[in-house]
């Protein structure tokens, strides 16, 4: 699976793209998180591995933004496993193990899509690749 945050600008936003593409493409597109209004709107969502490229192609094609998401990185010698960013990770992606050590879990990730975990991390061990 790919996951993609697919941005929708103001003049777009109405337009029934998403629906369009995944009848076009024939393809399924599980959708994570949304937020859209009359100004626009952002979708996070996965998409098949094989079909990603023609999916992101048909979204750009229509005038939407998408940006295929990047992981995470944690420098082992910086991180102190205090769990700032355990607190506000809305996926899960993060967990203590027994010894209390901080386990990053990337397939739940939402990576650059996301980010609340770099910015909570007090010794920036934590960045955006």
């Amino acid at each position: 699976m790919v996951r993609i945050r697919l941005r929708f600008g103001k003049e777009i936003v109405g337009q029934p793209i998403t629906s369009k593409v995944i009848l076009e493409q024939k393809t399924q597109i599980r959708i994570l998180t949304a937020h859209v209004n009359q100004e626009g709107g952002e979708i996070v969502a996965e998409v098949e591995s094989t079909n990603a490229k023609k999916v992101i192609e048909a979204f750009r094609e229509r005038g939407v933004t998408v940006d295929v998401r990047k992981l995470i990185e944690v420098d082992r010698e910086k991180c102190t496993d205090c769990g700032a960013c355990y607190s506000l990770c809305p996926v899960e992606g993060i967990a203590f193990q027994e010894d209390y050590q901080v386990d990053f879990n990337e397939e739940k990730c939402l990576g650059t899509t996301c980010g609340l975990c770099v910015n909570a991390c007090p010794t920036r061990a934590i960045r955006l690749l």
